[in-house]
């Protein structure tokens, strides 16, 4: 079935307060998602929730024209396709815009072949995700840290056995918070530390060295992303292992760290590192180099799924925690209404998430259940 045309919209939803990390304070959640139809009425899926204004407008100008009449099974050749319609600008907001549409070719590859995405990725070796609750938040107007232990409380309650920090606000602070957390967890809970980028390496250095007794699975982003000194120095003088690569474009901006040894844990976000295509290229050098591939989830349901059926597909790694092997799935626990458009994903009993056997994704979107959060929308066909 050819593709017939590709819908887009810009989803706004805002927020019941102020949340934000080390660097940034937000009151709203947005994302683009991106729709691709075939002829024979079938949808996929994809979203672009970094600079989802700059997206649209590239995908609108430069990008839909090349999708429109091909195969959609043809994913391969599309990719290379739009990176070279790219041209010099094959970072930020245009490779955001391929990995969207290269989210949505596979959702509907599969659909139209009736297969889950995992199937369409090689095969899930898991049915099973280990996750962990992504937060809790820095909030305004008083002390950041005030509600992270009443947070935490919940995503334990929740069933959650692994926690990611933000941190990066003070290094005082950041340790008795993270001492905080790991005496509420006891000793079988997994505790992970996200600085966010807030520091230069010595300062992260010294903040890090404050908790060392919360004994800390990783610390991620302790500086700038493409900081590789910066990495380079503070590898030899951590225990936990160094995470990183959310904002990278590519697979070969991992290569100078992972040949330097010192990022243990990568990153890669899938909707800005080329898609599902560019995500399996890190997996690829990550089980070259005997390093776990971990993807970063953040924007709306769309890219979590994504990331879920992914994880399903990579090799496990001892991660010497309670959690068990690598690799683990991020579970935005904040106010997210756009990680609800299809009902917020399931934690079991057991801390995980299950992998969908339905085709595709394995969720259905409905443009209707969110027409309140479209800002902008636009319909391309042929």
């Amino acid at each position: 079935m050819t593709i017939a045309a590709i819908r887009l919209y810009h989803l706004v939803a805002p927020l019941p307060e102020v949340i934000g990390n080390a660097l940034v304070f937000f009151d709203r959640r947005e994302t683009l998602l991106v729709e691709i139809r075939d002829s024979a009425g079938r949808s996929g899926w994809g979203e672009c929730w970094q600079a989802p204004a700059a997206a649209k407008a590239i995908i609108e100008s430069r990008l839909a024209g090349l999708l429109l009449g091909q195969d959609a099974q043809a994913i391969t050749r599309h990719w290379h396709a739009m990176l070279d319609a790219a041209g010099t600008d094959r970072g930020g907001p245009a490779l955001i815009a391929v990995s969207g549409l290269d989210i949505a070719l596979h959702d509907l590859a599969a659909r139209q072949q009736g297969v889950p995405l995992s199937t369409l990725l090689g095969g899930r070796i898991r049915d099973r995700i280990p996750a962990y609750a992504s937060g809790p938040f820095f909030k305004p107007g008083g002390h950041p840290y005030r509600d992270f232990e009443r947070d935490a409380e919940k995503y334990l309650r929740a069933g959650f056995r692994a926690i990611k920090l933000r941190s990066g606000f003070d290094p005082a602070d950041d340790a008795a918070t993270a001492l905080a957390i790991r005496r509420l967890m006891g000793a079988d809970g997994t505790l992970m530390l996200d600085f966010n980028q807030s520091y230069a390496p010595r300062a992260a250095l010294a903040a890090a060295r404050r908790m060392e007794e919360a004994n800390l699975l990783w610390i991620e982003e302790p500086t700038i992303p493409d900081d590789l000194a910066g990495y380079r120095m503070l590898a030899p003088h951590l225990v936990p292992s160094l995470a990183g690569g959310e904002t990278f474009g590519s697979a070969s901006a991992f290569l100078p760290f992972l040949e330097a040894g010192c990022m243990d844990v990568l990153q890669p976000d899938i909707a800005i590192c080329g898609g599902l295509t560019g995500t399996k290229r890190v997996a690829m050098l990550g089980e070259i180099f005997e390093r776990p591939v971990v993807p970063h989830v953040w924007g709306g349901i769309v890219n979590f799924q994504a990331a879920l059926h992914v994880t399903a597909t990579l090799p496990a790694i001892r991660s010497g925690a309670r959690l068990g092997a690598y690799p683990f799935l991020e579970f935005d626990a904040g106010p997210n209404p756009l990680l609800d458009l299809c009902g917020r994903p399931q934690l079991n009993a057991d801390g995980t998430v299950s992998v969908p056997d339905a085709p595709g994704l394995g969720i259905e979107i409905e443009p209707d259940k969110f027409a309140n959060l479209v800002s902008s929308h636009c319909n391309i066909e042929q």
